[in-house]
């Protein structure tokens, strides 16, 4: 079950990339804002642990992107919104936005740093 494997990309993914993602936010940097607001600020640091090691899960960007839309049930496709970057590319851009908060965000603060 990938739920197993990567439970909080999966939570990510269900409850916020899901089919009506576009209720949640504008782009993928809405709804990242909208899950590390919601969520504990440890399950930002898992997300984006969970992303590296299904990165290197898949050395295939098309078994990748397969997995992330086909098993995951991500529903949100980054490539109109970044260019035409791989979903690779975008797994990193996320990645790194979710470990942002925990570098630069003291206890009370704003979670994406006011941006």
């Amino acid at each position: 079950m990938p739920e197993v494997a990567y439970p909080f990309l999966a939570h990510l993914f269900s409850a916020y990339m899901h089919q009506d993602w576009g209720t949640e936010g504008k782009d993928w940097p809405d709804l990242v804002r909208n899950y590390i607001r919601d969520e504990p600020s440890a399950d930002s640091a898992a997300v984006a642990a969970e992303v590296q090691r299904l990165m290197a899960d898949f050395s295939s960007d098309t078994a990748l992107a397969k997995y992330v839309w086909q098993v995951l049930g991500c529903y949100y496709d980054p490539r109109p919104d970044s260019g035409g970057s791989s979903v690779r590319e975008w797994l990193g851009r996320v990645a790194e936005y979710l470990r942002r908060p925990a570098k630069h965000a003291e206890p009370g603060a704003a979670a994406d740093g006011g941006a």
